[in-house]
């Protein structure tokens, strides 16, 4: 017995060298988010501001911050994964340079379509506030169908890869909203408010009394689906679960049920059409769950072919923990140089 746990000891020591890079971009995340929320709400009693910093008349939103701190993360995990699944990742870096700023012009396109702005002018103002999430996924999807046939990059690789991306940049941005104090849903009942108190921490609670009314803070229900998404993935890829391109598929199907009929209908500010039809309901629903459903069935019939991610990750690992060492290496020799 001794020596069963003596072996077990070993392969977690083992395994814990071999992948402590992500276990070290886990925990540097936990600690940039708590940081984050210190920073903004030190010194401060509900309802927080949302401005982070000012400087010669220009504004810097807590809402900025969370978002491009998501995106940093994403990036990071990504460029990561890349040398497992043998993307080249100068071409990784390349679709971040262009998928980016182009993710934030198809989420503002996609705001003003169904929210329209006074003037023609007031369409480049996203300083103002009016960025959907469904415009960035429409945008960059399309970018990278087009990036990865001029770059000649497995499709269903780099999709996978930018999967678990989107879900954490997206935990991330929704604490934007908490401090916008946008994105809530409805009034809570009283019943309701007091199991929430003993459940939630007081500084989302309060920050959620708008007015004297408090509401249902969904940007934290979604925020939490979110990453809760996140952890399936970074889980089932390390199994033979996902076949190439089905983590893709997996991130539509998640999304879109949690944001199509856990968070949207409860929402206070949608976006619609008509008088009464929720846009972002219609759109996950349809989108990305069954869009979801049909991508992994279909591409799964004319791509039967195609092997399991964790197959292409082994053969890849060998090589790229070496590329990874000797690019530690180097830059720990490069620090002590100087």
């Amino acid at each position: 017995m001794k020596k069963n746990n003596e072996i077990k000891e070993n392969k977690l020591m083992i395994h814990f060298k071999q992948y402590k890079q992500p276990y070290l971009i886990g925990v540097g995340f936990v600690l940039w988010f708590v940081l984050l929320l210190f920073l903004a709400t030190l010194g401060q009693k509900p309802p927080y501001n949302n401005i982070a910093v000012s400087f010669f008349g220009l504004s810097i939103a807590w809402y900025a911050i969370f978002i491009l701190s998501g995106i940093g993360f994403a990036v990071t995990l990504a460029h990561r994964e890349a040398h497992f699944l043998d993307i080249n990742v100068d071409h990784f870096f390349d679709s971040v340079l262009f998928g980016i700023p182009i993710g934030v012009i198809g989420a503002r396109i996609y705001y003003v379509i169904f929210e329209p702005v006074d003037s023609f002018a007031e369409v480049f103002n996203i300083a103002g506030g009016g960025l959907a999430i469904h415009g960035v996924i429409i945008a960059v999807l399309i970018f990278i169908l087009i990036y990865t046939k001029i770059r000649k990059i497995n499709l269903f690789a780099f999709l996978d890869l930018i999967a678990p991306g989107f879900l954490i940049a997206q935990v991330l941005g929704r604490w934007g909203n908490f401090f916008n104090q946008e994105a809530h849903g409805g009034p809570i009942k009283p019943e309701t408010l007091k199991v929430l108190k003993k459940v939630m921490p007081n500084f989302i609670i309060e920050n959620m009394n708008i007015n004297g009314t408090y509401f249902h803070p969904t940007f934290l229900y979604e925020g939490l689906w979110n990453f809760l998404g996140f952890v399936l993935i970074l889980i089932f890829r390390r199994k033979r679960v996902f076949k190439l391109g089905d983590i893709f598929g997996f991130y539509l199907i998640w999304y879109g049920l949690g944001r199509g009929l856990l968070i949207e209908p409860f929402r206070t500010d949608p976006l619609l059409i008509g008088e009464t039809l929720r846009v972002n309901v219609l759109f996950s629903l349809t989108l990305f769950v069954l869009g979801g459903v049909a991508y992994i069935v279909v591409k799964n019939i004319i791509r039967r072919d195609l092997p399991y991610y964790i197959d292409v990750v082994r053969e890849n690992e060998e090589q790229a923990l070496k590329k990874l060492s000797e690019k530690k290496f180097k830059f720990r020799k490069k620090t002590n140089s100087k």
